[in-house]
């Protein structure tokens, strides 16, 4: 929220666009506010669009997360950073007294008991053929991977501290 360099948005009229203008977090107001200011250039109306504006450099396009993960995958020149910002489920509407409605619950809480609702995201999100092969290494982020490169001196300093101890006790 603090950085202002690089424009960030969302979907136009969308639901991470209600999030952040309804929230009352300081730090989600203070990004509304940030993207209030740069109205309308940093609001898309589609995702296809947002998308683009990624790709063509210098904007963060900010959305769900179930979405960013299906883009994620098939676009090798795009990559998520951060985490989850709130933790919103779906629902599947009945009318009101429908018998169906315990009988839709059930079924959901025993897919996903068994897994079976991870399975089909992975089947359709991950395994369609459409994704792209990122290695490993790949995916890390150099600013959270620390190697003894990173630290090495820390421990020679120690080292060295520790053996002048030795001479002069």
């Amino acid at each position: 929220a603090g950085q202002t360099e690089i424009p960030y948005g969302t979907l136009e009229s969308g639901s991470t666009m209600t999030f952040f203008r309804d929230s009352m977090i300081e730090t989600y107001k203070k990004m509304w506010r940030f993207m209030e200011n740069r109205k309308p250039s940093v609001f898309v109306p589609t995702y296809e669009e947002g998308i683009q504006k990624v790709l063509d450099g210098n904007y963060a396009f900010l959305m769900e997360s179930t979405m960013l993960d299906f883009v994620v995958q098939r676009d090798c020149n795009l990559t998520q950073i951060g985490g989850l910002l709130d933790s919103k489920g779906y629902g599947i509407a009945t009318p009101m007294g429908s018998p169906w409605r315990d009988k839709i619950s059930l079924a959901i809480l025993e897919m996903q008991e068994k897994g079976e609702i991870q399975m089909l995201y992975d089947k359709w999100w991950k395994n369609t053929g459409e994704t792209c092969q990122r290695n490993e290494k790949g995916k890390e982020s150099k600013a959270n991977s620390l190697g003894v490169d990173n630290i090495g001196g820390v421990f020679v300093v120690l080292l060295c501290g520790l053996a002048f101890a030795v001479v002069i006790a």
